[in-house]
């Protein structure tokens, strides 16, 4: 029942965020839900003046941060491979569990309490085009946080429609993340994804798949003012370092289609740091 209760908490706080932003509620008013999210990064945490001037902002600390918060708000649901078809149109929610190392200072430092796994809610829209393109949008959010992601993706079926060949497709996307004045993040990534529907006694249909990832992850350096003691007035400069990050990740997963309506699941692993992401899905195919 707690678990229950915390999820309802944390759709419900998701849920009146969007709708404020859509109705145009104050800004002020917003940061006032969020005031107890422990997922409000706090970058200058990573600066410390009693350093050497050369030493002072910890950028190894503050990369594998940014590092683990790609993976949360990077892409999801690689597959399956298969195209929507000229005329196709599907509308998706996406919930992931993100593993994080939430004990590490890092995560310690950067945020009040985080919790060893990350939970995300993104809403996904792909149309599909001749020729076996597809193309389509994304918007990311992490719970109890003040992170959001707007992402765009492109899909191409190499093989798509052969009766005893798996469809391979390869799918690439953009994304950038949003809600955090010290943060600028660009996320680009390209999946390799095979995948087959089989038909049950006609009623449904099973669409295993399997995919490898590549992730580019691009981070904007910023100069931030930090306040070095509580009564002081001056401020001392932190620079955060430009960061280029690479990644790799598999993943597979299945979806259960019946009628128009899909349900579905995946496991990402992330070779780089060993982390996880499980996702389900629920879409309907137009």
């Amino acid at each position: 029942m707690i678990m229950r209760d915390d999820l309802m908490r944390r759709a419900a706080a998701c849920l009146a965020l969007a709708v404020g932003l859509l109705v145009g509620v104050p800004s002020g008013d917003l940061v006032s839900e969020a005031e107890a999210a422990p997922l409000k990064l706090t970058l200058t945490e990573f600066f410390d003046p009693d350093r050497l001037a050369t030493e002072q902002t910890d950028n190894k600390a503050y990369g594998s941060l940014m590092n683990e918060l790609s993976l949360a708000m990077g892409p999801r649901m690689v597959g399956p491979a298969a195209s929507l078809g000229g005329l196709g149109i599907e509308a998706a929610y996406e919930f992931s569990f993100v593993q994080i190392n939430a004990s590490n200072q890092y995560w310690v430092d950067a945020a009040d309490g985080p919790e060893s796994t990350l939970t995300t809610g993104q809403l996904r829209v792909r149309k599909g085009m001749p020729y076996g393109i597809q193309l389509g949008g994304s918007l990311t959010h992490i719970t109890e946080s003040n992170l959001w992601a707007i992402g765009v993706e492109f899909n191409a079926s190499l093989v798509d429609g052969f009766v005893n060949v798996p469809d391979v497709a390869l799918h690439t996307s953009i994304s950038t993340v949003l809600g955090n004045a010290d943060l600028s993040m660009m996320i680009v990534g390209a999946d390799l994804v095979a995948s087959k529907s089989f038909g049950i006694a006609g009623l449904f249909a099973l669409q295993p798949w399997a995919g490898y990832s590549f992730v580019f992850t691009y981070v904007q350096p910023h100069q931030i003012d930090v306040y070095v003691g509580e009564t002081d007035v001056e401020t001392a400069t932190m620079r955060l370092s430009q960061l280029q990050q690479v990644t790799h990740r598999a993943a597979f997963g299945l979806r259960v289609v019946v009628t128009r309506v899909s349900i579905g699941g995946e496991f990402m692993r992330s070779f780089t740091d060993d982390l996880n992401v499980i996702t389900a899905k629920l879409g309907v195919d137009f």
